[in-house]
């Protein structure tokens, strides 16, 4: 076989090989190149057992190493399998893994890289890892952040941010592995930084936590504070920072729900039942490691658990007291928008269909216009109504007046 890199002729290509000629991996050779993997590998490269040989390291681990290892306990990346640990490494990510390899020497860990046949593709698979000993992690990477030196908090804090942070029309989002860590992390940037994050109901396990920047001002603070870190690790800074392309990427989902028109002149005054399409549009920028602007998965669970598990199979009008008066398209589609815009700061419109003919599209304020002006006085009239006391023969005055709605 002939090497595309470096024109050699070799027996089989490897990492040791290409590493040497190019820097790359079969991964990423087989993907410049665009080609099967089935095509680069010998036999017996396909389906063979990690042949590295890991150590017992001894001595304590650096404070650069434990730094490490505790922001990818925090992403939930470390897994223990057995007798070695493992961190996983997406081909997009490799510069990163790498640099990692480097970082967590203290604790012996090693790239692998591992092809697998995988029936349900039927085609062969690359995985790329970082793995150890199990007991080479011993406990230094599980001390609780609270109890962390602050050069460690920051440097931890930019390996998460640098794996799973997202970072969505100015604002961050950092997913913690254990609510617990997420939570402590949330306390120390704001009493140590002035940075404040909200918690979001939207983490993808139960044990888990969602952070995002409570403002686009807190987002570019974190950023700031992060820019040395970050900068220092592959590829990592311009995650958040370099231009790139923008786009609009769209969810539909559906729910069947009940509704009656409060003082409709017609049939819409009874009850009724029907199916409705909810179509969710989110725009910005495309990130350049995942190349996705929003991930389809974090939309759809967002806006399940926010709408369609609300709405479903119930009577709109009792279901959200926003909709208590009015369960039009239009009330609807200002509703779902103030209970998605904290989760989706990029959200850029949405259409509902009621019926086949008949629809609602909707754009309305962005994330930090909500923050500035509260729920919309369309959906809180009767919220916020009140009556005056009755007059002292024992009827009622005949004005009526609301609350003061704050300005803006």
């Amino acid at each position: 076989m002939q090497c595309k890199e470096c024109t050699e002729s070799v027996e089989m290509l490897t990492n040791e090989h290409l590493r040497a000629c190019s820097g790359l991996t079969v991964h990423e050779y087989a993907i410049r190149h665009h080609l099967p993997l089935e095509t680069l590998l010998a036999p017996g490269q396909i389906n063979a057992g990690d042949d590295n040989i890991y150590p017992q390291v001894t001595g304590s681990p650096g404070e650069p190493a434990r730094a490490a290892l505790l922001g990818l306990r925090w992403a939930g990346l470390v897994r223990e399998r057995g007798a070695l640990a493992e961190v996983p490494g997406e081909v997009r990510r490799l510069d990163l893994l790498l640099w990692l390899e480097d970082r967590l020497q203290d604790y012996g860990f090693r790239f692998c890289q591992e092809y697998r046949y995988a029936d349900a593709t039927h085609r062969v698979v690359a995985t790329n890892f970082l793995r150890t000993r199990t007991t080479n992690l011993g406990r230094a990477g599980k001390t609780p952040v609270a109890v962390e030196p602050l050069p460690d908090f920051i440097q931890a804090l930019a390996v998460l941010m640098a794996h799973v942070a997202e970072y969505q029309a100015g604002y961050l989002f950092m997913p913690f592995a254990r609510a617990a860590d997420g939570r402590d992390a949330a306390a120390r940037l704001r009493q140590e930084y002035g940075i404040d994050c909200v918690e979001l109901d939207a983490a993808d396990t139960s044990e888990g936590v969602l952070l995002r920047t409570e403002t686009v001002a807190d987002a570019q603070a974190l950023l700031h504070l992060m820019e040395g870190p970050l900068g220092a690790m592959p590829g990592a800074r311009e995650r958040f920072t370099a231009p790139m392309p923008e786009a609009t990427v769209s969810k539909e989902l559906v729910f069947d729900a009940a509704h009656f028109i409060t003082d409709h002149p017609a049939k819409c005054s009874n009850l009724h039942g029907g199916r409705y399409l909810l179509h969710v549009q989110v725009s910005g920028r495309i990130d350049p490691v995942t190349g996705c602007v929003v991930d389809y998965g974090y939309l759809k669970r967002a806006v399940n658990r926010l709408v369609v598990e609300r709405f479903d199979h119930h009577t709109l009008n009792y279901a959200a007291p926003e909709l208590a008066w009015r369960s039009s398209t239009e009330m609807i589609c200002v509703h779902v928008w103030e209970c998605l815009v904290d989760y989706l700061p990029g959200l850029s419109g949405l259409r509902l269909y009621e019926t086949s003919q008949s629809w609602c599209d909707y754009r309305g304020p962005s994330l930090a216009e909500h923050q500035a002006r509260g729920t919309s006085p369309l959906l809180d009239h009767f919220q916020r109504l009140e009556r005056p006391p009755k007059t002292g023969d024992g009827g009622v005055a005949p004005q009526r007046r609301l609350r003061a709605v704050a300005a803006g």
